[in-house]
């Protein structure tokens, strides 16, 4: 049994959670992996993720030469959907409000000037990843990518299983 301080943890697995190379996709989102639940339906998990005081889901893209940029007015490259379908502007270590990264919010980034790491177009691998934590919007339905069509533009996504307890 998964445990959390001794507190019994829900486990919901999906077939999204190795990590996946995603490249030749330049228009916003165009890229989409649509995350499928394993042993549960999503009305299940949305009762299980009511009921629990806490719910965790861990989420990560590895990048070179792609962008973000969930601050643009016009619009972000890449964003995970919730269980209600909204687009979410944001991602794990952050908050909804936002728009940004876990680096964003205590300016650690690695362009200090930017919101997330995969802001980047100098060439360099970075990563943005952490918890997405904020149970109303868990777990994600949805990954979709962008701005990766150039042939020195990639990522890798990582998806983890959605955790609750409490």
């Amino acid at each position: 049994m998964t445990d959390k301080n001794g507190v019994g943890v829900t486990v919901f697995g999906h077939d999204s959670e190795e990590r996946t190379h995603v490249t030749g996709y330049e228009d916003k989102g165009a890229y989409s992996r649509n995350i499928t639940y394993h042993n549960a339906t999503m009305k299940q998990i949305e009762n299980v993720v009511n009921a629990s005081i806490h719910c965790e889901q861990f989420i990560k893209y590895e990048c070179t030469g792609t962008l973000f940029q969930f601050q643009l007015p016009e619009g972000a490259f890449s964003w995970w959907v919730s269980r209600q379908r909204y687009k979410m502007l944001y991602w794990g270590g952050s908050t909804p409000s936002a728009k940004s990264c876990a680096c964003g919010m205590n300016r650690t980034c690695y362009h200090p000037n930017e919101f997330c790491n995969c802001e980047n177009v100098q060439g360099e691998w970075t990563e943005d990843s952490g918890y997405l934590v904020d149970k109303e919007y868990l777990p994600v339905s949805e990954l979709r990518f962008g701005d990766t069509g150039n042939s020195n533009e990639e990522g890798y996504h990582t998806l983890g299983k959605l955790l609750c307890w409490g």
